[in-house]
């Protein structure tokens, strides 16, 4: 599914961070230490798994992965400019969004010379696209490349990268097709929240994921996010519901086996949703999606799937 993907290269805006000590890519004279300001929660998460939070010095405001030592600097169009300036950052990261940058942080960019780095996160394939980028650019091939101190500009073998396994291929493990048990789960409604219910539909990367693993969403029409009643719902008569509310990480950020609920526990924590004459309450195919970083468009989507799968198996190996 996402063997077939390109090495795409999303470059900086600027020019490109300075290769690691150690790094495949070949060193200059004096190689500067790396320190990151990281202004997306879900590419903070991306370079921890890379296995550079030591690199980090300042996250985003809503940030609840990295450590509490590390500062907020602020969000996209909320930077803590002061902050920025006393840390002294080699290289600033930030999500695409609709709004362009702040200009006097483009200017103070300029002025201090950090490197600007921006990733669009909307798809799945952009997730996976920007892990193996950063991978490819913050840790490198195991043979050496040439490169002119600019990673953008930097030649590699084009059949170089089937000779590791970039990061995106354990999303790929993950996001693969279920096979009989996806079908048997039906038309799937995906909520984030029951009160009011809002549904991810066509184009969101919640919906996209479903379709990876091989089910069929229920709403096939309309926005990325929609906010539904439960007359749409009963309307709708989804065969499955996965409902995402993710808990608060625990002290290490270590998520383990999701733990399994019954079907008293689920009425509890979603009400009137399980007494609808829908086919997904009548066959009790409900499901509480807690991970932490569920409704987050990064690495951790891999984690999400396996959560997601688990809860579709017990479905098929289970009747109310």
């Amino acid at each position: 599914m996402l063997i077939a993907l390109g090495v795409m290269l999303i470059g900086c805006s600027k020019s490109s961070p300075t290769p690691k000590p150690g790094d495949a890519i070949e060193q200059t004279s004096e190689t500067i230490e790396s320190r990151f300001v990281v202004l997306s929660p879900a590419i903070a998460v991306m370079l921890r798994d890379l296995g550079f939070e030591d690199s980090i010095v300042a996250k985003h405001s809503y940030d609840s992965v990295l450590s509490d030592s590390i500062p907020a600097a602020g969000s996209h169009l909320d930077i803590d400019y002061e902050l920025l300036i006393e840390l002294e950052p080699t290289d600033v990261f930030f999500e695409k969004l609709a709004t362009d940058l702040p200009e006097r942080f483009r200017t103070l960019a300029d002025e201090h010379d950090w490197r600007i780095w921006t990733y669009e996160l909307k798809t799945l394939d952009d997730i996976a696209t920007t892990i193996d980028d950063l991978y490819l650019k913050l840790v490198g091939f195991p043979d050496p490349v040439k490169t002119d101190d600019n990673l953008l500009n930097f030649e590699i073998d084009p059949t170089a990268r089937f000779n590791i396994e970039l990061p995106s291929a354990r999303l790929a493990r993950s996001w693969s097709p279920m096979g009989k048990v996806a079908t048997n789960a039906g038309r799937i409604l995906i909520l984030a929240g029951v009160d009011p219910p809002g549904a991810m539909g066509p184009g969101s990367f919640h919906a996209q994921l479903i379709e990876r693993l091989g089910i069929t969403p229920a709403i096939e029409e309309g926005g990325m996010w929609q906010e539904l009643d439960f007359e749409d719902i009963i309307e709708l008569a989804p065969d499955s519901i996965l409902i995402f509310t993710p808990k608060q990480p625990d002290a290490n950020d270590l998520v383990g086996e999701p733990e399994i609920m019954n079907w008293d526990e689920i009425v509890t924590k979603v009400g009137k949703l399980a007494t609808l004459p829908i086919p997904a309450a009548a066959s009790h195919r409900i499901a509480i999606i807690e991970h932490p970083l569920g409704l987050l468009p990064s690495s951790s989507l891999g984690q999400v799937a396996d959560e997601i799968a688990a809860a579709v198996r017990r479905w098929d190996q289970t009747q109310p």
